[in-house]
């Protein structure tokens, strides 16, 4: 695939992750829904088009270079058990990796947090070890591992973070700007449960996508978030416990 196939792809993976479509992108340009789709299946974009959608999508060309490169590279989405094991017994290490799936420099890392450059170095060389990053000379890094890690529901992260983690992100009265925390009881056909079940997948491959892709951004422009779903068949036990019991076979 060329370049320009590969930045047109990337292009239309930040409008779908934005939730931009084609006719809202042709109105904000001012052309036709026919001429859009036509710059996108032709690839014919002069420079000047291609600055006037980043302008549109808020970013910068040379943002969405860097996101090209990104989608070139193929990251792990599953820890091994020795990985999760390795991450679980040691928290620092863990939050290590977190700033640099996050885009971090080391030099904010170190600067910011209770880090030393020695440690630094030293979990740089662990993380090499476990097939985590590519260490390069000169603490030049390729990360091997997802943003949007998936933990074993058996494994040994998950034991030791799961429940402090949610119970650390509920804890909130959830009102500040940009929060949510809504809840709706409801009864649900099988047909509508699909429906709902699929909104939640697409939902939270959309999260992902733009974690993913907005690590290429500086840091000022992002912020530090979370996303919890709860979604299940489900009875309140007031409403339970009110249900009459059966008669056994043996009584009156």
């Amino acid at each position: 695939m060329s370049q320009t196939s590969r930045l047109v792809e990337t292009l239309k993976k930040v409008l779908k992750a934005r939730g931009i479509t084609y006719p809202m992108l042709a109105e904000e340009m001012g052309l036709s829904v026919a001429s859009v789709k036509r710059l996108f299946s032709k690839h014919g974009f002069s420079l000047h088009r291609l600055e006037e959608i980043c302008e549109i999508l808020d970013l910068d060309f040379y943002d969405l270079v860097t996101m090209m490169k990104q989608s070139d590279l193929t990251r792990q989405s599953v820890l091994s058990v020795e990985q999760e094991q390795a991450l679980a017994g040691e928290p620092k290490l863990f939050l290590f990796l977190y700033f640099l799936v996050n885009g971090w420099p080391l030099s904010l890392i170190t600067t910011e947090y209770e880090i030393t450059e020695e440690e630094a170095a030293t979990f740089l060389f662990k993380l090499d070890r476990l097939g985590l990053i590519e260490l390069h000379p000169g603490n030049r890094i390729r990360l091997l591992v997802s943003d949007s890690v998936f933990w074993r529901r058996d494994g040994s992260f998950w034991e030791r973070y799961h429940k402090p983690m949610t119970d650390d992100f509920l804890d909130h009265d959830f009102d500040q700007m940009g929060a949510r925390r809504l809840f709706s009881p409801g009864q649900l056909s099988d047909a509508s449960l699909k429906i709902v079940l699929k909104k939640i997948d697409g939902l939270i491959r959309q999260f992902n996508e733009l974690s993913e892709m907005d690590t290429c951004l500086p840091l000022d422009v992002r912020r530090s978030t979370g996303l919890f779903i709860g979604f299940r068949p489900w009875v309140f036990s007031m409403i339970a416990d009110l249900r009459r019991k059966k008669r056994s076979s043996g009584q009156a």
